[in-house]
C-alpha cells in the first residue's frame, strides 16, 4: 500500500504502465505475461491483413526471429542488420516504445544526411509511433502523452555531436545507416553510445542499423568475431550473443573485447587505465564496460515486407548481380568492387603516409561542370600540399581563382595541367593558359598504346600503382576539410576521396588497360569523380621536363 492505502503496483517496464493505462492489465496484477500462441496469433492475423492489402497495423508486435531477439537484447549497444529487407529500421524504432510512457525522456534517431531524414527515419516512424503520440512534421518530433519525446534529425560528424548534445541525455538512440558515420573512424558510435545514458531509472539502449562492410571499414574490425572471414558471413551461432567493449585509446582499433567483464577488466591493454577510473570515482569495473552485441536479420524472416512488397528482391537485382547476391546473402565483403583498383588500405597507405616531397612543384585541375566541383591541387613532389574547390560551370572569376592558387603554392603555369575536354575547352582558350600551361587531353594517345587506349587510361593506372606502392602522401588538414555537394551532403576530403576511389576501374577483357566511361563511374557512385580525377591527371606532367625546382627568386607565375 502507498501512502493512500491504494494498492502499489510495481511496472517491470513502461510496457507494464502502458497496458495498465489502457485497462488491459487488471488491479493488483503487476505485469502480463502473453504466451507464444497468442504472440504467434497476432502476427498470422496481421500477416493476413497485409495480404489484403490493409496500409495500416494496430496489434504491433516484433515478427519471430530477427526482430524478437532486438526486442529481447538487454545490450547497451546493439548492432543489427547484416542483409536487406530483415525489418532493422521498424525494429529500432519499435524499441523506442518502450520508453514512451516514461515522462519527459528523451529519445533521438539519426541519420548522416539531412534530405535523408524524412525520406527514411521519419516515413518508417509513421508506421510505429501513430495512437502513441503526436507527430511534429516541421522538426521531426513526435511528443508522446508522458512528454516523453523522439527527435529525427541529422549528424555530420562526431565534432557535430559535441557542439550540438553537450550535456544532452537520451534513454534510447537510434542510428540508422551506421557505415555512413564510420566510413573514417568509430568516433560518431562512440560519442553517441556516451551521450546514451538517463535518470529516469530506465536502462539505456544505443540501437544501430547497418548493412555488411567490406573488410577495409572500421565497423569490420568492430565486428570480426561474429563474420568468417572465409565466407564472409555472419556465424549464425554468434549472433546475438552479448560480448563486453572497451576503447582504450582514441583510433578505431584499439579496443578490447571479450566474453565477460572479467575478461575485458583482466586484459593488460585496458586494465591499469580501468583500475584508476574506478579510484578516482568509486564506481565498479562493470560500470566502466560496455556490453554490445550484433543480431543479424534476414528477408526470409521478414513475412511482412514479402506480403506488402512482392517486387523487392526485383528491384534490388537491378543494381546487379553481384550486389543482390551481397544484398541477400549479407557478404561482409565489397564484391561489386570486384574491379575496383584501390582499396581501403590503399588509401589508408596515401593518408597516413610520411611527405613525398621533393621540392618540385605541380598543380591539376579538374574543371567543372554545371553543378560539379572544380578541384585543383598543388603537389610538392608526390606530396599533395594544397587543394583548391569552388562549385558550378565557368565564370569570370575563375581564372583569378586559379592564378591565386598556383601563386599561393609557387606553381609556375607551365607545370600546371587542367583537362581541356568539355568546359576545359575555355581554359584552353583563355590568353593567362594557352601556349604555357599542359593541358590534359582525356582521349589524347597514351606514350605506348599497346598498354593503354588513351592518356586518362595510362595515368589512372600510374597513379593506381604509385598509390599502392606508397609513393603518394597528402596533408592531413586537406583531409580533414568539409565541403557541401549538391543534394546537400556534408563530406570531408577523406571521405570523397574514399567513395570516388570506386570509380577507377578498368574494362573487362582487354590485353591493355581501359578506364570505365564516365557515365559508368557515374553510374558506381552517383556523382562524377571531379576530387580523384583531378589528383591522378597530375600523373601527366610528371612525364614533362619543364618542372621547376623551388630555389632562389620564383616569384614570376605568368
Amino acid at each position: 500500500m502507498n501512502a493512500f492505502g491504494e494498492p502499489e503496483i510495481k511496472y517491470r517496464d513502461c510496457y507494464d504502465k502502458l497496458m495498465w493505462d489502457a485497462g488491459i492489465i487488471a488491479d493488483g496484477v503487476p505485469f502480463v505475461c502473453y504466451t507464444n500462441e497468442y504472440a504467434q496469433k497476432l502476427r498470422d492475423e496481421n500477416l493476413k491483413k497485409k495480404e489484403r492489402g490493409v496500409r495500416r497495423l494496430y496489434d504491433l508486435i516484433p515478427q519471430e526471429g530477427f526482430q524478437e531477439n532486438v526486442c529481447t537484447c538487454e545490450a547497451d549497444v546493439i548492432l543489427i542488420g547484416g542483409k536487406k529487407g530483415g525489418g532493422k529500421s521498424w525494429v529500432a524504432l519499435y524499441r523506442m516504445l518502450e520508453y514512451a510512457q516514461t515522462p519527459d525522456v528523451r529519445m533521438y534517431a539519426f541519420r548522416k544526411y539531412k534530405d535523408d531524414v524524412e525520406n527514411t527515419i521519419w516515413d518508417a516512424s509513421t508506421r510505429v509511433f501513430p495512437g502513441f503520440g503526436v507527430p511534429t512534421r516541421s522538426n521531426y518530433t513526435w511528443t508522446f502523452n508522458s512528454g516523453a519525446t523522439v527527435a529525427m534529425t541529422h549528424i555530420a560528424d562526431a565534432k557535430e555531436i559535441k557542439n550540438r548534445f553537450r550535456g544532452v541525455e537520451s534513454v534510447c538512440i537510434d542510428i540508422e545507416e551506421l557505415p555512413e558515420h564510420t566510413t573514417e573512424n568509430l568516433n560518431v558510435l562512440r560519442e553517441l553510445a556516451g551521450a546514451c545514458r538517463s535518470t529516469s531509472g530506465l536502462k539505456p539502449v544505443l540501437i544501430a542499423t547497418l548493412n555488411p562492410v567490406d573488410e577495409g571499414h572500421p565497423l569490420y574490425q568492430l565486428l570480426s568475431w561474429y563474420i568468417n572471414p572465409e565466407t564472409h558471413k555472419v556465424i549464425e551461432e554468434r549472433s546475438g550473443k552479448v560480448r563486453y567493449l572497451f576503447f582504450y585509446g582514441q583510433n578505431s582499433d584499439e579496443f578490447v573485447m571479450g566474453d565477460s567483464y572479467e575478461d575485458v577488466f583482466n586484459d593488460p591493454r585496458c586494465h591499469e587505465a580501468i583500475v584508476k577510473t574506478m579510484e578516482n570515482t568509486g564506481v565498479d569495473y562493470q560500470s566502466l564496460i560496455t556490453s554490445f552485441t550484433f543480431i543479424g536479420g534476414s528477408y526470409s524472416e521478414n513475412k511482412i515486407l514479402q506480403a506488402t512488397d512482392k517486387s523487392y528482391l526485383s528491384k534490388l537485382a537491378l543494381g546487379g548481380a553481384s550486389a543482390l547476391v551481397r544484398d541477400t546473402e549479407g557478404l561482409w565483403t565489397r564484391i561489386e568492387d570486384g574491379d575496383c583498383q584501390l582499396t581501403h588500405k590503399d588509401m589508408d597507405m596515401f593518408f597516413s603516409n610520411s611527405e613525398r616531397r621533393d621540392g618540385h612543384l605541380r598543380a591539376s585541375c579538374d574543371v567543372a561542370l554545371t553543378g560539379d566541383f572544380l578541384v585543383i591541387w598543388a603537389f610538392d613532389g608526390h606530396h599533395v600540399c594544397d587543394m583548391g574547390i569552388r562549385r558550378g560551370g565557368l565564370s569570370d572569376d575563375v581564372v583569378p581563382f586559379i592564378e591565386d592558387f598556383l601563386k599561393k603554392n609557387g606553381v609556375r603555369k607551365e607545370n600546371f595541367t587542367y583537362d581541356s575536354n568539355g568546359l576545359g575547352l575555355w581554359l584552353r582558350e583563355n590568353s593567362a593558359f594557352k601556349n604555357i600551361s599542359v593541358e590534359f587531353n582525356n582521349r589524347s594517345a597514351p606514350t605506348d598504346n599497346r598498354l593503354w587506349d588513351c592518356l586518362k587510361s595510362e595515368c589512372a593506372e600510374k597513379f593506381v600503382r604509385a598509390i599502392k606502392k606508397g609513393e603518394f602522401s597528402i596533408d592531413e588538414d586537406i583531409l580533414k576539410r568539409t565541403l557541401l555537394d549538391s543534394r546537400g551532403h556534408t563530406y570531408t576530403v577523406a571521405e570523397r576521396l574514399r567513395e570516388e576511389r570506386r570509380a577507377i576501374r578498368k574494362k573487362d577483357n582487354l590485353n591493355r588497360y581501359e578506364i570505365i566511361s564516365k557515365s559508368d563511374m557515374k553510374r558506381i557512385i552517383h556523382h562524377s569523380p571531379d576530387f580523384i580525377e583531378g589528383l591522378f591527371m597530375v600523373m601527366h606532367l610528371f612525364e614533362k621536363k619543364t618542372e621547376r625546382v623551388r630555389r632562389g627568386d620564383w616569384s614570376y607565375f605568368g
